[in-house]
C-alpha cells in the first residue's frame, strides 16, 4: 500500500472522463503516481516500509508471449492502474501482488521531488517512443503537438543529442514554451506550412522521424509528409474511437517509410526515466497547475479546456 504524495493527470485520463477511452466503471483514475510505502502484504521482498516509490502501473501476467520477451506493455492479459484497477488519484493506492512481484514498484532516487517522481510514466513513454524512432546524436525530429507529451519528447530528445527539432502546434503559448525549452524552430500550422519549415531546417531532406503526440488524423498526415525517405513516423497519441485515416499507400511504398505506434512502455524505460528525471533540465517547467485532493475535479476541468500543461495533485 502506497500513501500518495503526488499524482499527475494524463490526457488519457481526460479521454476516460469524456467517455472516449474505456475504463472499468467506478475505477479510481490516475496512473502517474509516487508516494511512500505504508503497508506490506505477506511474501513481499525488496520493498521496505517508509520507502519512497513510484509505480509502473502495468499489471502483467509475466508468462505470455510478450511478457517472456520483455514487452510487458503488450501483455495479452494486461491490466493497468487507473483503468482496470484503482489508480493513484486517491490518498492511498494498492499495488496488486502481480505488479509488485514483477518489480513494478520502483524506488525514487534520493533528492528527486515528488512532483517530478510522479512524471516517471510520461517520461518512460516518451523515452520508449524516441528510441523506437531511433533518435540519437545528430538526428532531426518533427514533434507534432506541443502539449505536455510533446514537450516531454522535446526535453528528452535534446538530452539524447537530437540536433534539429521542429515543434508544431496551433496554440501560441505552447509554442513559446517549446522555444524556451530549446526547439530549433516552432511552427503554427494554422499560419505556416509545417513541411516547408521542416525542409528548410533539414536542407530539403526531411526529418529523420516525426512523432505525432496528438490524437488527430490531420496531424498524422502531416507527419507522413515531413519525414525523409526511409524516415519513421510514430503515432504516439491515441485518436477518438472510430477515427479513420485515408492513406496514399504509394507515399509509404516509394519513400520506404516506417509507420508505427507506441503505447505505454516497458519496465526498463520506467527505471531509466526515474534516473533521467534527476538530471534533465527544466522538467518542472511542464508543471503549470497544482491542486489538492479536494480540488482535484478542477484539474479535469482545466485539462478538458486544454489550459496549461501538466496538472499535479499534491497530497
Amino acid at each position: 500500500m502506497v500513501r500518495s504524495e503526488a499524482a499527475s493527470l494524463c490526457f488519457s485520463d481526460i479521454r476516460v472522463f469524456r467517455g472516449e477511452k474505456k475504463a472499468t466503471p467506478g475505477v479510481v483514475l490516475g496512473h502517474e503516481v509516487a508516494g511512500i510505502v505504508s503497508a506490506i502484504g505477506p511474501d513481499v521482498a525488496g520493498i521496505a516500509l517508509g520507502e519512497r516509490v513510484a509505480i509502473c502501473p502495468i499489471i502483467a501476467c509475466g508468462a505470455c508471449y510478450f511478457c517472456i520477451r520483455g514487452k510487458r506493455n503488450r501483455c495479452l492479459d494486461r491490466r493497468t492502474l487507473g483503468y482496470e484497477a484503482d489508480g493513484g488519484l486517491a490518498e492511498y493506492v494498492l499495488a496488486p501482488r502481480e505488479l509488485v512481484s514483477l518489480g513494478h514498484v520502483l524506488k525514487v532516487p534520493q533528492g528527486l521531488p515528488w512532483d517530478l517522481a510522479c512524471q516517471m510514466e510520461p517520461f518512460a513513454c516518451s523515452l520508449y517512443s524516441l528510441e523506437t524512432c531511433r533518435i540519437g546524436p545528430g538526428t532531426s525530429l518533427a514533434i507534432i503537438g506541443a502539449g505536455p507529451m510533446g514537450l516531454t519528447h522535446l526535453l528528452i530528445a535534446k538530452a539524447m543529442g537530437c540536433s534539429t527539432i521542429v515543434v508544431s502546434d496551433p496554440v501560441e503559448s505552447r509554442l513559446a514554451v517549446a522555444a524556451e525549452l530549446g526547439a530549433s524552430t516552432v511552427v503554427n500550422p494554422q499560419r505556416d506550412v509545417l513541411k516547408d519549415s521542416v525542409l528548410k531546417m533539414t536542407d530539403g531532406l526531411g526529418a529523420d522521424a516525426a512523432i505525432v503526440t496528438v490524437g488527430n488524423t490531420t496531424a498524422i498526415k502531416d507527419g507522413l509528409e515531413v519525414v525523409r525517405k526511409q524516415g519513421i513516423v510514430n503515432i504516439f497519441g491515441g485518436c477518438p474511437p472510430g477515427s479513420t485515416l485515408a492513406l496514399d499507400p504509394n507515399l509509404v511504398h516509394y519513400n520506404e517509410l516506417w509507420v508505427t505506434g507506441t503505447q505505454n512502455s516497458n519496465p526498463e524505460h520506467y527505471q531509466r526515466a526515474l534516473t533521467l528525471l534527476t538530471s534533465i533540465p527544466h522538467a518542472q517547467r511542464l508543471i503549470t497547475h497544482r491542486f489538492s485532493i479536494d480540488e482535484a475535479p478542477g484539474a479535469f476541468e482545466l485539462r478538458s479546456q486544454m489550459e496549461g500543461l501538466k496538472a499535479v495533485v499534491d497530497f
